[in-house]
């Protein structure tokens, strides 16, 4: 009788997997529109987008840490939630900041709805704790990798501006300097990069499973 399992893809139901990837389509689409014509969603377009990529850092810094509070089987579910507590106020104060920078509330809303995006891939799709443990580690491990190609490819590359013109810049409201500042071209097409690559995980590897299965018994066997 044979006893070598064998490797089967398992794919989650494909509603899940496109609600999953919908909302990280929607932000790179519109980071790409931004990119080409920065005007199109108004004059404070080009400055959201740098304010996302300043965002995603927050939460790509924060998610590991949530998962692994989240996920711990020894700890009491109230002193996850209250470890959780301390890290949402915690990210929260890096928020602040950006509303005081900014001078608007605008940010809150920015931040709420990467956070969003997040929490929709994870419930659109559940899974049992060791598989949704893999999935989200997996998850956050590669944003990490695709985040820190699309800062250092925005410093590298020489990519076009496209419509964020030189000219333009005076008219969008970008406070302080450095290289987002200077030129937000990068930072929206690195936002732009890192939204597509991050759908395609979802799509992808957040909808399919590797797993050893056995294979079906013959008679005999």
């Amino acid at each position: 009788m044979s006893t070598h399992p064998q490797t089967a893809i398992l794919p989650g139901p494909m509603l899940g997997r496109l609600l999953g990837a919908a909302p990280d389509v929607i932000t790179g689409i519109a980071c790409l529109i931004v990119w080409i014509s920065p005007l199109t969603f108004g004059q404070g377009a080009v400055k959201t987008v740098v304010l996302m990529m300043l965002m995603e850092f927050l939460l790509v810094h924060g998610t590991g840490f949530f998962t692994v509070v989240a996920l711990l089987e020894d700890v009491s579910r109230v002193k996850r939630l209250l470890a959780m507590s301390g890290l949402l106020c915690f990210y929260a104060l890096f928020v602040g900041a950006f509303v005081a920078v900014f001078r608007a509330w605008w940010p809150v809303w920015v931040f709420l709805w990467l956070a969003a995006s997040k929490a929709i891939w994870i419930f659109a799709a559940p899974r049992d704790r060791e598989a949704e443990t893999a999935r989200q580690m997996g998850a956050w491990a590669f944003s990490v990798v695709v985040y820190l190609a699309a800062v250092f490819g925005g410093v590298i590359l020489p990519l076009p501006r496209l419509g964020i013109t030189e000219e333009l810049l005076p008219t969008l409201g970008l406070p302080g300097s450095g290289e987002w500042i200077e030129r937000p071209h990068t930072a929206v097409a690195g936002m732009a990069f890192y939204y597509f690559a991050m759908a395609a995980f979802k799509g992808w590897r957040g909808g399919a499973m590797e797993s050893a299965v056995p294979p079906p018994l013959k008679k005999g066997d």
